[in-house]
C-alpha cells in the first residue's frame, strides 16, 4: 500500500503540474505524461515497494518471535505443570503417583537386565506428638526439612517421594541389600542431627528420628514392585516395634523346597 498511494501521489502531482487541455500525445508522452516524469514515477514506486517489502519483512519476524517467545512459554507453563501434578506441595519430593511410576519403571529395568534395586520405608518417630505439641504449621515444617535432608543426601539417580502423611519412600537402583542398609544408616544419622528450631524457643530445638526398612531385589519371593515396598514395610514395621531410631533390613523370604527333593530325601 505504501508504495501504491507514493507512486500514485507521484502520478498525481505531475498530472496537476500540466495542463488537460491539449493534452500532448506524442511518441514521447504517455497518458499526456512526458516519460521522464513516468521514469521518475516508476523509480519512485520501486523504492516504495522495497520500503513496503522491508516493513512487511519486519513485521513477519516481529510475529514469528513472538510466536516463538509464546511457544516457548507454552513450553515452559507445560513442564512447571507437569512438575507440580508430580511434586508434592509441601516437601518438595516426588508425590506417591509419580513415586510409584517411578518404581514401577526401576523395577522392570531391574528385572529385565537383573540389576540389583533397593528400597526403602521410611517413617518419623513420634509425629503424631510432635504435632500435638508444636502444632501442624511446625509439624509441616519438620517434614520439610527431614525431605531436603534425605534428597540431599542421595546420588541423582536415586529416587524419593512421600508415601503418605509423615511416610517416605526411597528408590536406590544398582544398590544391593548391603548398600542400601549403608544409605539407610546414613541417612537416620543425617535426620537425627537436623537442627530444626522450636517456636517456643527452647534452646535444644526439635529432636528428629526416623525408622527405616529396607529390601532389596532381585531374590525370590519379589514377583512385582508391589511386593518389593512391602517387604520394605514389613521391615520398617520391625524397627518401629524394635525401639524406633533403627534401621532394619527385610529377612530373605523362605525358599519353597521342591516336591522332587521332598521325595528323594524320603
Amino acid at each position: 500500500m505504501v508504495g501504491l498511494l507514493g507512486a500514485a501521489g507521484l502520478l498525481l502531482a505531475f498530472g496537476l503540474s500540466r495542463e488537460f487541455n491539449g493534452l500532448d500525445w506524442s511518441a514521447d508522452t504517455f497518458l499526456g505524461l512526458n516519460l521522464g516524469a513516468w521514469s521518475v514515477a516508476t523509480s519512485f514506486l520501486v523504492v516504495f515497494l522495497i520500503v513496503q517489502l522491508v516493513l512487511n519483512a519486519r513485521a513477519t519476524l516481529e510475529r514469528e518471535r513472538r510466536l516463538v517467545e509464546t511457544a516457548a512459554a507454552l513450553r515452559e507453563t507445560g513442564a512447571e505443570l507437569e512438575r507440580l501434578a508430580r511434586v508434592d506441595p509441601l516437601t518438595g519430593v516426588l508425590n506417591r503417583r509419580a513415586l510409584f511410576e517411578r518404581l514401577g519403571a526401576e523395577f522392570r529395568r531391574s528385572q529385565r537386565y537383573g540389576r540389583a534395586l533397593t528400597a526403602m520405608m521410611i517413617d518419623l518417630d513420634d509425629f503424631k506428638a510432635l504435632n500435638d505439641r508444636y502444632g501442624h504449621a511446625t509439624g509441616d515444617q519438620v517434614l520439610a526439612a527431614c525431605a531436603r535432608a534425605i534428597a540431599s543426601n542421595l546420588r541423582e539417580s536415586d529416587t524419593v517421594g512421600r508415601y503418605g502423611g509423615e511416610e517416605f519412600a526411597v528408590f536406590l537402583p544398582e544398590t544391593s541389600l548391603a548398600d542400601g542398609e549403608f544409605v539407610a544408616e546414613k541417612l537416620r544419622a543425617v535426620v537425627e542431627s537436623l537442627e530444626i528450631e522450636s517456636p517456643d524457643g527452647a534452646a535444644e530445638g526439635i529432636e528428629v528420628t526416623i525408622s527405616v526398612g529396607v529390601a532389596a531385589m532381585p531374590d525370590l519371593g519379589t514377583p512385582d514392585e508391589q511386593a518389593l515396598i512391602g517387604r520394605a514395610d514389613q521391615a520398617l514395621y520391625q524397627a518401629k516395634r524394635a525401639g524406633r531410631n533403627r534401621v532394619v533390613v527385610a529377612d530373605a523370604p523362605a525358599i519353597p523346597t521342591p516336591r522332587t527333593a521332598v521325595s528323594e530325601a524320603r
